[in-house]
C-alpha cells in the first residue's frame, strides 16, 4: 500500500540547514498497525508528513496504492489524500464550532459545490456517515456541542471521527496521546487501534511512550536522526534496540525504561 525509496528532508532556515530525513526506505503493507518510536528530532513527525504531503521532501520517492504522490497531477494528488486520514498532537479542531461540524470536515473534499460547503448544507449521505463516525468514537449523543467546552480525551476523539468522516483507507496519528492523562492516553489508543482493526485500515502512529509500543504495534519502526535504526516486530524489540534508539541519556528514562 506505501512504498518509500530513498527519501529525503532538509529543513532549510537562516540558522543552518537542518537534515530531517536520511535516504528512507519502507514498504508498509494494507493493514498494518505500524508504530514510530524515536527521541524528538529523530524524524517520525517529518515522515508522516511527508506521507500526507504536508511537506514537499527534498528527494525521494512515495508511492501510496501505486501512485506516486510525489509526480502526479494536482488532480490525483488530491484522491489520493482524500484517503489519509491524518489526527494530530494538538487536536487542529475549530474550537468554536460544534462537534458535528468539526467532524463534517472529514467530508469537504467529497463536495465541490461551494454554496453545499459555505453554508454546510451538506447531502443526507455526508450526515449519515458523520453520524456514523461520531458514534464509532463514542460521541453519538455530543452533536451540537462545542469542542472548546470538551475534555482533551474527547477532543481527540472528535479528531478521529473527522478522519473516520473522510472514508479513509490509511490514518496517520502523529503522537496522538501526548496532551492527555495516562488512563486516557489507554482509552484513545484502545479506541483508535480498535477502529483501525476492524475496518481493515492501515494505521501509522508516532508514540513517545514505550509502556505502548509493545501493545499498539504489530510492527515497529525505531528512528534515530533521520534513519531508520529498528524495523521489526514488537516481540523482537530489545533493551540493546532501545539504547540504540534513544541513547543511555535522560530520553531513555524521559521515555519509560523501567516498562521493560
Amino acid at each position: 500500500m506505501i512504498k518509500i525509496e530513498n527519501l529525503s528532508h532538509t529543513y532549510k532556515n537562516k540558522n543552518g540547514d537542518r537534515v530531517a530525513l536520511k535516504n528512507i526506505n519502507l514498504q508498509i503493507e494494507k493493514g498494518e498497525s505500524v508504530v514510530f518510536i524515536g527521541s524528538s528530532g529523530s524524524g517520525k513527525s517529518t515522515l508522516l508528513k511527508a506521507i500526507n504531503r504536508l511537506i514537499e521532501p527534498s528527494s525521494g520517492k512515495i508511492w501510496i496504492n501505486g501512485e506516486d504522490i510525489l509526480d502526479s497531477p494536482i488532480k490525483k494528488v488530491c484522491q489520493i489524500r482524500g484517503k489519509i486520514g491524518m489526527i494530530f498532537q494538538n487536536f487542529n479542531l475549530l474550537e468554536r464550532e460544534t462537534v458535528f461540524a468539526n467532524a463534517l470536515n472529514g467530508r469537504l473534499r467529497y463536495n465541490k459545490n461551494f454554496n453545499i460547503v459555505l453554508n454546510r448544507f451538506f447531502p443526507q449521505d455526508d450526515v449519515a456517515i458523520v453520524e456514523n463516525s461520531l458514534e464509532m468514537v463514542g460521541l453519538a449523543d455530543y452533536h451540537n456541542d462545542r469542542v472548546v467546552d470538551l475534555s482533551g480525551g474527547q477532543k481527540q476523539r472528535v479528531a478521529i471521527a473527522r478522519a473516520l468522516s473522510q472514508n479513509p483507507e490509511i490514518i496517520l496519528a502523529d503522537e496522538p496521546v501526548s496532551n492527555l492523562d495516562p488512563k486516557l492516553m489507554k482509552e484513545i489508543m484502545d479506541l483508535l487501534t480498535n477502529i483501525c482493526l476492524k475496518k481493515g485500515l492501515t494505521l501509522l502512529v508516532s508514540l513517545h511512550f514505550l509502556d505502548f509500543i509493545k501493545k499498539y504495534g504489530s510492527r515497529i519502526i525505531g528512528m534515530k536522526n533521520g534513519e531508520i535504526v529498528f524495523d521489526g516486530c514488537s516481540a523482537d524489540l530489545t533493551e540493546k534496540d532501545l539504547i540504540n534508539i534513544y541513547g543511555e541519556t535522560e530520553d531513555w528514562h524521559l521515555y519509560g525504561k523501567t516498562g521493560f
